[in-house]
């Protein structure tokens, strides 16, 4: 009988997020071995920050936040 391998972190952390049956997975695998482990990979790519927030002011089409105006 065969013996089971071991999954690694990078296979735990990719399985959340990619169906089994994804041809990307293990490509994605790949990158996060490559960048050493599923802390320094994220998955879907870089997140945008949240906006401050601040004044809010009408101008033209509707409210636009005063840190935001060009």
């Amino acid at each position: 009988m065969a013996e089971k391998t071991k999954k690694d972190a990078c296979y735990k952390h990719i399985s959340r997020y990619m169906p089994k049956n994804s041809a990307y997975r293990s490509g994605h695998m790949v990158k996060c071995r490559n960048a050493g482990g599923p802390s320094n990979y994220r998955m879907g790519g870089s997140r945008q920050k949240k906006s401050t927030g601040g004044p809010v002011t009408i101008r033209g089409q509707g409210a636009v936040m005063a840190n935001r105006l060009r």
